[in-house]
């Protein structure tokens, strides 16, 4: 399972059996679909996060907290915002 830790505590956790495609866009951005549900996670430095969760090697994607990414070094992955879309919501 790739568990995505929201910043409000909420944990959503997505089994890799379902994971079908990922895409990794340049402006940091990586899609992921979950049978009829879509992850986008963007960020800041994502690359290596790919690569990892096309391995299936992620288990944890934790969004950061406002003002975290500034205390991070510059080519420190960080994810600033993740979205949920279920297959009723494509």
């Amino acid at each position: 399972m790739l568990d995505l830790r929201l910043v409000d505590g909420t944990i959503e956790s997505f089994p890799y059996a379902y994971l079908t495609r990922v895409r990794f866009s340049p402006d940091d951005t990586i899609a992921m679909r979950f049978g009829k549900d879509e992850v986008r996670v963007m960020g800041r430095n994502l690359y290596r996060l790919f690569e990892t969760i096309t391995e299936q090697r992620t288990r944890i994607i934790q969004e950061g907290a406002e003002g975290e990414e500034g205390l991070k070094p510059a080519d420190a992955v960080h994810v600033e915002r993740t979205e949920i879309m279920e297959g009723e919501e494509l």
